[in-house]
């Protein structure tokens, strides 16, 4: 368990060196960022025999100190003041956000948000989306309510928070792709619908995350927390004095929204599902309607639902992506943005054409047949581990040879379905390509062959009740898309 835990040490022998220490540093870490909600970076050590190198993991990209040898005595002295400091600095600088507070012994968590009133103390059990990757936007996810746990009766939790380190510019004026300024708006523009209730978004309160820490002679001061900014937060410079080796910016935003949902993965149903995405596209057409504001991002990751049966409703989220087309000077062209499986190929491609509502619709189509060949209620997800064929070994192979004689029927028709379940699935070539290129070309071939696309549909899971409705749903879209479109 890693959910107190404030840096992984990863020793190996003289012989083996911090060069085998190092990897494996790297992929414990991330099951820091996985369990503690809490965490802006992590810290490491990796020990070789003798030697030692201290790690700081920033949100893309991670420091190392030069080799700290312990067998004299400036070694010692360096690698003494580095645990001193681990011990007695200022929470915000081991890695942890002073906004979000564990109760362990309740198991809650507090989080605290700015508003235009001041801040508000939100509620949570924990984290419905964690952080799963060691560098990138870290998002995480809290369905919250304003009572406190323990406190008089059940009160069901009706805000979403969102807390996520995506790249933006320095001056938020100019920062286009901010999803609170297109949740604002969004949010002022629909906000007497009624029909959308449910459908969409509906914004809160959030913005750029501060940290109140001391800075120089000036004395304590708020402080925007972006990748650059901790680096300058004193027990990093222990590390490294150059610090221009950070050449992107990401900035730490928290965003709070009216309405809850679940992930796609707890649907009961076909029904259900088609009845979400039908009410995500239709919020996804308003908004590019009204508000000129391209998602770029369908997924399942981003599509959640509420209610059950006949009162089920689906919405789009994550609009970190997401470009306004009245903003003129927003970055466009040759950018990918997106989840692998569901990119379009056009976007695949990083053509000179912009991203428009068909590539979109062209992520629904994916996603479509990525729920009917895979099911929904996978634990896994596409974007951060692809479906990986299994392989056989010789070994394994001349086992089942030698034991084929004694098998029954029944034993060899079961292994014979074993093995045909781990092949690879036609779509795997969309998103298991060694180029963007070559899953574009995949997808391509895919979509303009009418008989391919057949063989694809025709190898969604029937076990899945009622799976022929979505099969029809599927080669409905792609005619829609493929063969009746005039451009």
């Amino acid at each position: 368990m890693l959910n107190d835990t404030f840096a992984i040490v990863e020793v190996k022998s003289a012989i083996q060196g911090i060069g085998k220490a190092m990897p494996q540093l790297f992929q414990y870490t991330r099951g820091i960022y996985n369990e503690q909600y809490d965490r802006r970076f992590a810290w490491g050590m990796a020990v070789g025999g003798k030697k030692v190198q201290a790690v700081f993991f920033g949100p893309d990209y991670a420091l190392v100190s030069d080799t700290i040898c312990v067998d004299d005595a400036s070694g010692r002295a360096k690698l003494v003041k580095l645990l001193v400091d681990w011990s007695f600095c200022e929470s915000h600088r081991l890695g942890y956000d002073p906004a979000i507070l564990h109760n362990k012994r309740l198991r809650y968590y507090e989080i605290n948000v700015g508003g235009e009133d001041g801040p508000v103390t939100y509620y949570s059990k924990g984290a419905v989306i964690s952080a799963e990757r060691l560098f990138g936007r870290h998002t995480r996810c809290f369905i919250t309510s304003t009572a406190k746990p323990g406190h008089g009766a059940t009160v069901e939790p009706d805000i979403f928070i969102k807390y996520a380190w995506p790249e933006a510019t320095e001056d938020a004026n100019v920062d286009y792709r901010d999803e609170g300024r297109h949740l604002q708006k969004i949010t002022k523009t629909i906000e007497a619908e009624a029909n959308l209730d449910g459908k969409c978004p509906r914004y809160q309160s959030g913005g750029r995350v501060v940290i109140n820490r001391r800075v120089g002679n000036e004395g304590i001061k708020a402080v925007e927390d972006t990748s650059r900014s901790i680096l300058s937060d004193g027990i990093c410079q222990q590390l490294d004095d150059d610090q221009d080796f950070v050449n992107g910016l990401r900035i730490h935003k928290v965003i709070c929204m009216k309405g809850v949902g679940k992930p796609l993965k707890e649907l009961e149903n076909v029904f259900e599902l088609i009845c979400v995405m039908a009410d995500a596209m239709e919020c996804h057409w308003e908004i590019y309607q009204r508000c000129k504001i391209l998602h770029r991002d369908i997924s399942t990751n981003n599509i959640l639902f509420s209610g059950s049966g006949s009162s089920i409703k689906g919405m789009p989220i994550d609009f970190d992506h997401a470009i306004c087309e009245d903003d003129k000077d927003a970055v466009r062209h040759f950018e990918r943005t997106g989840t692998l499986p569901f990119m379009s190929i056009n976007n695949l491609e990083g053509g000179k054409l912009e991203h428009s509502l068909l590539d979109d619709w062209e992520s629904l189509l994916y996603i479509l047949c990525w729920v009917g060949t895979y099911g929904w209620k996978k634990k896994d997800e596409p974007s951060e581990r692809p479906y990986v064929p299994q392989r056989r070994t010789v070994a394994s192979a001349a086992s089942s040879k030698h034991s084929r004689s004694r098998t029954t029927t029944g034993t060899t028709r079961a292994r014979s379905k074993q093995r045909e379940e781990s092949e690879p699935k036609h779509i795997s070539g969309w998103f298991q390509g060694t180029t963007l290129r070559i899953c574009a070309r995949s997808k391509r071939t895919d979509l303009q062959n009418t008989a391919l696309f057949s063989y694809i549909v025709n190898e969604f899971d029937d076990s899945i009740p009622d799976i022929e409705n979505l099969m029809g749903l599927a080669h409905a879209l792609r005619d829609k898309l493929v063969d009746e479109h005039e451009d």
